[in-house]
């Protein structure tokens, strides 16, 4: 299947150029009168972004200024408390008649700016009404220092839209002092403000004329009189929309920047002027687009792309304007931007400016009730002054019969909307507009049900500095000062979503620190609702969904556009606090840590659903446990495409990873995070963690993110040398241990528009990030592409590094694996199959109090890394490589073992239902105890593993026992080594004399209240595994859920913390134990040679779903692939292993697993009954007949092992088939009693032949089958 996408990037020429020409197409395509336009349904390539809903507001009924019985302002009869006539503008207070219905019209007023009325009381039962003037018609001006609404202020009604114009200036003090504001009046609410009270029937209905739609998006680029030449000047001044629009000429209009860094320093959002008979609509192929004439021409580019992205356009004009008086501007306004204050900037918003804005502002309270359209609020907001913002609505319990419509704020000095412990809210298709602080701002955290539907934010900026992080996901945090009043605000972002049990919806964001913030609160915020019980940042999401955000995220490496992060809190055990502490990034406690929670207190989903990103440094980054995004889409992202930590399903992600639009925004900056993004060798399209993830990703789309994207060579000819560590998937390599993590399905390529179909071998598609030191990421990164799709394999692939040697390699049969040896990262891709993926811990102790060991400190002095030292090895069953001899140091390859470092994850593939196994060894000697925790594996799934033990270790030097908190199960010994393997509840262990190795299962265990064993019960402990689109990672048991202890008695070695045996064990990797005449085929399978060398006449064992044909590096590209040499270390091979894998290392050995040389392998017994005659009668464990049965069985007369080895008494009585003889001190075997005097004699130790029993019909000493030591010979 090949997903096409008309745009070809390679079309624009080297990424970073300049286009500065328009070509004649491109000239007469935007030709007046024949465009051909972007309509909204194409303008994305999924259209994640919903068009806002149509609405109809044409009637006009229940006028309030249409009432009789009203009286006029001026009316010389109406009797005015505590006044002689009608009130002059003299600045002090104005209270209206009681239960009168008083309406001002055009010239009844005589306030100015120089003198206002003083503050306007509305009693209970009064209504003030503004009249409707009319369209054309004068303008009812109002300057007061503010009203106080008990009763009603009434303009329209909610089926009564004004069309007339009623501007509302709001003053600070009548006689106002030359020498600024007395900022301290931001306390009195009354100042300066529009208050409804906490009053029963108290209200505020302002209804302006309809503006439909508030915000649109282009139609068409807009090329700048400034920027690109060549195009028409006509489209400078005449505008195309995707959707037409009732704009008011005179209106000012506001164009949204196309660029990637949006502060005032760096400003490409334009405003212009509808000119007169500005407005029209116009109908291209049958469909219809708004057309919108400015009196000036635009300066700058503004981008609007088929399939790509549009800039957005939005009206300011409302014909209702409450507004601050001239005197609200900050006067501390310079310098604009000041040196950064962390590396990789070269400047940042100055802290210590534009803390001074004093505008007006309006404040809902309690059961007061607001209703708010068309309305323009401009210079509102006092900066700093907590609850002085231009609408606000404060413990309002009327949010169901209450909304804000159609509203534009614009330059405000301290928030936009404010919803505060209100629920049930409409806040619908409203704009905010060059706003100080968190624009679209949910206040405390316990707000809820509320609707934010339709709105824009552009050109916000974050208070007293913007945090930068140009790093990781760590900063060191702030406080509330005199200079921030609430520090999330160093972080003002265009939605500010305290609580997700809300609907966001359809909302666009352009600019800001952050997008859309989803913060996280351990408590409300607000000191008086701190204890309620609520936890905001663990509430679901009601519906997040259709938002888009752009130009955003700049001053955070590592934090998303869409952001879930940044911690707002009170210490949680200052109880009285009222300083808040915020900290931008991410903070690794569970108090600070997103972890969504049901009514009922069940984990659930923090899900995210159909987004758009472009021209961010990130799509989406998130710090919560669990997380869903569903449909997301992101263009020209500046370092990853999204990067969501933990528990995710990322599902139907569109990654176009540059656009037309990437080749006109130069670089902001020359620093390291100011020029990413025309640096093709900085960008990934998607970036996951090193520990702790568990990622599903589910039907992805790639385009546009290949060679000529990033402006590299081969792929472009100028272009910049290929040398970063970036690539289309990247992969920390870094960090801790991955654990299992990554698995994926149904991905799509547009291939036209990634070089061709060779884009998944290339050296750009995959790689690893970091320091090249470090063993875990190095050697244990894995990731599973379920269907094939993600590296164009065609069959269910397990991904592994190849510079971990065997470990990855699954199959050595042809056709089964291969080498990406171009990708920076070269890993293995391997069928498979029916193989499993595991990990877990193994922590030689004593522990450290997080994770590891804490013998490291004690034996590393000098501030040693543990990633970076070395601690043992791991290594398949079936090689013979010594890894005291043949260690490997990252980034070195390794070869048939592979080098572990002392963090302590182990993380690997494996099947050892019939074969195979993990042998660890350890450097130091055999750990003294170790524990097996935070195991990671599927249900009912085999995994065998096995150490070296000291030469003098025996049976009761052992203790093997599983821990559940603090609950204790031994472990038991077992007869065989296929005891182990068939053990359902994985609690057996085998010894084996001769080589001194142990051997153990590792499940998913649990030590229930009854002191039970046995596998855990998932649903029960809260441990399913995450399971989407019939894809599934398991979930890691806790430590305190499960441990398996491994304690060896021995002489500690001093030097090595007393943590480690003092005699070394011999390294001996166990054999495969193949059948006779079968070899080692892969890490669980014996079979004929002939399958290595793909010459069987019948291949039963190759996976039916792939061949060598399918392999991606077989395909013929439809571009010439670039000449990346593979790296300096060798790659492992795809053959089978250099030693004959039947055979067992040079030292003496019993059978099984570790048999003598020999060309007829010893089978374990479990496999007798699969024999033929021949083979059966070959086999020392097996028997053929009797004649009558004519079938292959176990004998059962012969012992593993000889008791005689067992020194002490303790020992000698654990194993059940020896006794202990207290006279001579020795320890033999216990004959069977129920031997028939055949089978009695047969029984002999294997290894020595040595016959241990005796028959005789003898009442005394010797009563049929007795011991040689009891009954001896005569």
């Amino acid at each position: 299947m090949v997903w096409i996408i008309t745009l070809l990037i390679s079309a624009f020429g080297v990424l970073g150029s300049l286009a500065n020409d328009f070509t004649a197409e491109w000239i007469s395509k935007y030709a007046d009168g024949v465009e051909t336009l972007i309509p909204q349904e194409f303008g994305s390539i999924e259209n994640y972004q919903p068009r806002m809903p149509f609405l109809d507001d044409t009637d006009r009924t229940d006028c309030p200024h249409n009432l009789e019985n009203v009286r006029d302002w001026n009316d010389p009869l109406l009797q005015w408390p505590f006044r002689t006539g009608t009130p002059a503008a003299d600045g002090l207070n104005v209270t209206l008649p009681a239960l009168t219905s008083v309406i001002i019209r055009v010239g009844m007023l005589s306030g100015t700016a120089s003198s206002p009325y003083g503050q306007i009381i509305v009693p209970v039962g009064t209504r003030l009404i503004f009249d409707d003037p009319g369209t054309p018609g004068d303008t009812i001006v109002l300057h007061t220092l503010g009203l106080k609404v008990d009763g009603a202020l009434e303009a329209g009604s909610p089926a009564c839209r004004l069309q007339g114009k009623i501007e509302i200036t709001l003053h600070e003090t009548f006689n106002a002092p030359v020498d600024g504001i007395d900022r301290s009046l931001a306390s009195n609410m009354d100042i300066k403000g529009i208050v409804v009270t906490n009053t029963t029937g108290a209200r505020w209905d302002f209804h302006g004329a309809l503006y439909h739609p508030t915000w649109t998006r282009l139609a068409a680029h807009i090329p700048g009189s400034q920027g690109l030449t060549g195009a028409p000047k006509v489209r400078n001044s005449e505008i195309f929309l995707q959707d037409c629009v009732n704009w008011p000429a005179g209106g000012t209009v506001v164009i949204t920047t196309s660029q990637v860094k949006d502060t005032r320093s760096y400003n490409y959002n334009e405003e212009g002027t509808i000119k007169a008979d500005g407005v029209r609509c116009i109908s291209i192929d049958g469909r219809s687009y708004g057309k919108v004439t400015l009196d000036e021409p635009l300066v700058h580019y503004h981008h609007a792309g088929v399939h790509e992205y549009q800039c957005e356009v939005f009206l300011l004009t409302r014909n209702i304007v409450i507004q601050g008086n001239a005197r609200s501007e900050p006067t501390d306004v310079t310098p604009l931007e000041c040196p950064a204050t962390s590396s990789g900037y070269t400047d940042m918003p100055c802290p210590g400016t534009f803390l001074t804005g004093f505008g007006g502002h309006t404040i809902v309270i309690g059961q007061s009730e607001s209703r708010l359209r068309g309305v323009e609020f401009y210079r509102m907001g006092m900066t700093n002054a907590v609850g002085r913002y231009p609408i606000h609505f404060h413990y309002s319990t009327t949010g169901q019969l209450s909304f804000v419509e159609d509203c534009s704020v614009h330059r405000s000095y301290y928030r936009a909307y404010t919803i505060h412990n209100t629920f049930s809210l409409n806040v619908t298709r409203n704009i905010a507009y060059d706003i100080i602080g968190h624009a679209f701002y949910l206040e405390s955290g316990v707000e809820e049900l509320n609707r934010v539907e339709y709105n824009l934010a552009a050109f916000v900026h974050p208070i007293d500095g913007a945090v930068l992080m140009p790093g990781g996901a760590f900063e060191p945090g702030s406080e509330q000062t005199d200079s921030i009043s609430v520090p999330a605000d160093h972080t003002a972002s265009g939605f500010y979503v305290s609580n997700a049990y809300n609907y966001i919806i359809g909302n666009a964001a352009s600019g800001g620190w952050a997008g859309i913030q989803f913060p996280i609160l351990p408590q409300p915020v607000d000191p008086f609702l701190r204890f309620n019980g609520v936890v905001p940042k663990d509430r679901p999401a009601l519906l997040i969904s259709g938002n888009s955000v752009h130009s955003s995220s700049w001053f955070s490496i590592n934090s998303g556009a869409f952001y879930s992060g940044g911690s707002l809190y009170f210490e949680e055990t200052d109880t009285e606090s009222r300083t808040l502490k915020y900290n931008a990034g991410r903070v690794g406690t569970n108090r600070l840590t997103r972890d969504t929670r049901d009514e009922d207190n069940s984990p659930i989903w923090f899900k995210v659903y159909n987004s758009t990103a472009w021209l961010v440094n990130v799509g989406a980054t998130g710090w919560g446990r669990r997380s869903e995004y569903h449909g997301f889409e992101v263009h020209d992202f500046q370092k990853k495409g999204i990067f969501v930590l933990f528990k995710v399903w990322l599902d139907k992600i569109i990654l176009n990873c540059r656009t037309s639009n990437a080749l006109k925004v130069p670089d902001p900056g020359t620093k390291f995070n100011e020029n990413i993004l025309n640096d093709g060798n900085r960008w990934s399209g998607f970036f996951t963690y090193d520990h702790l993830m568990q990622h599903i990703l589910t039907d992805w789309k790639i385009s546009n993110c290949g060679g000529v994207a990033r402006g590299l060579k081969p792929w472009v000819h100028d272009g910049k040398i290929d040398k970063g560590d970036a690539a289309m998937f990247t992969v920390p390599v870094n960090g801790f241990g991955p654990e299992v993590q990554l698995i994926s399905s149904g991905f799509l390529y547009d291939w036209n528009t990634l070089g061709g179909r060779n884009f998944t071998n290339e050296s750009i598609f995959f790689s690893g990030s970091g320091a090249q030191n470090i063993y875990s990421m190095q050697y244990m990164s894995n990731w599973e592409d379920a269907d094939g799709s993600m590296t164009q394999r065609k069959s269910r692939t397990v991904i592994g590094p190849a510079r971990a040697g065997k470990w990855w390699n699954l199959d050595y049969r042809h056709g089964q694996c291969e080498i990406r040896s171009q990708w920076k990262l070269p890993h293995i891709l391997c069928n498979k199959k029916n193989r499993h993926l595991a990990s877990m811990f193994t922590v030689v102790m004593p522990q450290k109090t997080t994770q590891g060991s804490a013998v490291f400190k004690m034996i590393y002095r000098n501030g040693e890394n543990e990633r970076k030292i070395r601690q043992g090895s791991m290594t398949h069953f079936g090689f013979t490589g010594n890894s005291s001899k043949l260690t490997c140091t990252p980034p070195e390859t390794c070869s048939e073992t592979t080098s572990r470092s002392w963090d302590p994850d182990l993380t690997g593939p494996f099947n050892h239902a019939q074969y195979g196994g993990w042998y660890l060894s350890f450097d130091e000697g055999t750990p003294a105890e170790m524990t097996i925790q935070r195991v990671q594996i599927e249900e009912g799934a085999v995994m065998l593993q096995a150490m070296g033990l000291p030469s003098t270790t025996v049976v009761g030097d052992i203790h093997i026992w599983a821990e559940s908190y603090r609950r204790k199960y031994d472990f038991t010994l077992a007869s065989t080594l296929d005891d182990v393997r068939e053990s359902q509840k994985g609690d057996l262990y085998w010894f084996d004399f001769q080589t001194k190795t142990l051997y153990w299962r590792v499940i998913a265990g649990y030590v229930d209240n009854d002191m039970s064993f046995d596998w855990i019960n998932r649903e029960e402990h809260g441990q399913e595994s995450f399971t989407r689109a019939n894809l599934s990672v398991a979930n890691i048991i806790t430590k305190n859920q499960f441990q398996l202890h491994i304690d060896i008695l021995c002489t500690t070695d001093g030097d090595a913390g007393d943590a480690f045996c003092l005699d070394k064990p011999v390294f001996i990797v166990p054999s495969m134990g193949c059948p006779e005449g079968e070899v080692m085929l892969s890490i669980d399978e014996c079979g004929p040679s002939c399958e290595l060398e793909n010459n069987c006449e019948r291949n039963s064992t190759d996976d039916p779903s792939a061949s060598p044909s399918e392999s991606p590096t077989t395909l013929a590209p439809t571009t010439v692939a670039p000449t990346t040499s593979a790296p300096t270390t060798e790659a492992p091979t795809t053959t089978a292993p250099t030693t004959n894998p039947t055979r067992a290392p040079t030292v003496a050995s019993t059978l099984s697993p570790t048999g003598p040389a020999t060309d007829s392998p010893t089978v374990s017994p479990a496999l007798c009954k699969e024999l033929n005659k021949d083979t059966c009668k070959k086999q020392p464990n097996c028997i053929f007949g009797p004649s009558k049965k004519k079938i292959c069985s176990v004998k059962k007369d012969e012992f593993d092992f000889n008791c005689s080895v067992f020194t002490k008494k303790v020992a000698c009585k654990e194993n059940p088939h020896c006794g202990y003889d207290n006279e001579v001190k020795k320890c033999h075997h216990i004959c069977r009693p129920d031997y028939g005097k055949k089978s009695c004699k047969q029984a002999k130790i294997k290894s020595t032949r040595q016959k241990i029993c005796k028959y005789a019909k003898k009442a005394n000493p010797c009563k049929k089958c007795r011991s040689t030591v009891d009954c001896p010979a005569e």
